[in-house]
């Protein structure tokens, strides 16, 4: 591999986790191949694959670093040993499922090389299915730039990872991905990046975002224990610094959490739980109108079983 003379290193360590996903790994790593920009180097950590992942992978084997785990330790430490032997200025990530358009890192570095405040940027995506057929269009919404921690915090992860690059000197003062989190492990790395870090939104699609149907459902409950445990982390961590999240947003924000999982437990159709989480939504924040109502409805709804 020519890279690695000192005087050629390549600028960017492209970081591909994977957990039996061979079928999709062939066109993840094809369309990192088919970028425009040409010095990175591809580092797959192989999460302890149970499927033909190494089979699948033969082919490309001259032009990546393969690292495989014995047992599947999750994404966070499947990213953490790819950042660990990095070797490039920048780590780009990619998830084993998702397609890269040809100009993406050539746009991403050009954004650097322009915005030299900046150590993160991310950029607006497309949705694919199974199949790989584009299921909509990129989003209208102008992407955050700048200091986006606040917004970040407030919304729902809005930054999809397979399109995210940043500079690697950034983790020394972060640190590494959190092992603790099995979910979500992303979103809180974003926001301690956007705390200490401006952050670019590149508002063009350079991505594909491949949709899994199965496991979205299968792990919500997951996904909603997850996003807690890092809403609560990130307050705590930062409360006491002076650009953070006062108490107020931190409560306004546990509120909107408890509604999103009452709303869950309402379609999924438990009432006892979602008429549990309307009125924890409603300790943090009492006068939200559309809470009460969803709340007076599950309670309304209980009554008339239980009668």
């Amino acid at each position: 591999m020519s890279f690695h003379h000192s005087d050629n290193l390549p600028l960017v360590s492209v970081i591909l986790p994977t957990y039996n996903r061979a079928e999709f790994l062939p066109d993840s790593i094809g369309s990192i191949l088919s970028q425009t920009y040409d010095s990175y180097e591809i580092i797959v950590v192989d999460d302890g694959s149970m499927d033909n992942t190494k089979e699948v992978l033969y082919p490309f084997y001259q032009r990546i670093k393969y690292l495989r785990l014995e047992n599947n330790r999750g994404a966070s430490v499947a990213r953490n040993i790819g950042i660990q032997s990095a070797q490039g200025k920048y780590i780009a990530f990619i998830d084993a499922d998702d397609i890269w358009l040809p100009e993406k890192l050539q746009t991403d570095i050009e954004y650097f090389n322009k915005h030299p405040d900046v150590s993160m940027v991310y950029s607006k995506h497309v949705n694919i299915d199974e199949n790989g057929r584009v299921l909509d269009e990129a989003s209208k919404r102008r992407l955050p730039s700048g200091n986006v921690f606040a917004q970040l915090f407030s919304e729902q992860n809005f930054i999809i990872t397979s399109s995210v690059v940043v500079r690697k000197e950034i983790f020394e003062t972060t640190g590494l991905f959190d092992v603790q989190l099995f979910n979500c492990q992303d979103w809180d790395m974003w926001l301690q990046i956007a705390f200490y870090f401006k952050v670019g939104g590149i508002n063009t699609p350079l991505v594909k975002y491949r949709h899994n149907l199965h496991s979205l459902s299968k792990n919500r409950n997951n996904v909603l224990k997850y996003q807690k445990m890092v809403i609560d982390k990130i307050y705590n961590k930062f409360k006491a610094a002076e650009n953070s999240i006062t108490e107020k947003v931190y409560k306004k924000r546990l509120a909107s959490h408890y509604a999103k999982v009452g709303r869950y437990y309402l379609r999924i159709g438990n009432k006892i739980q979602a008429s549990e989480n309307f009125r924890l939504s409603l300790k943090y924040n009492p006068l939200n109108i559309r809470t009460i109502r969803y709340y007076l409805h599950t309670l309304y709804s209980r009554s008339k079983t239980i009668w």
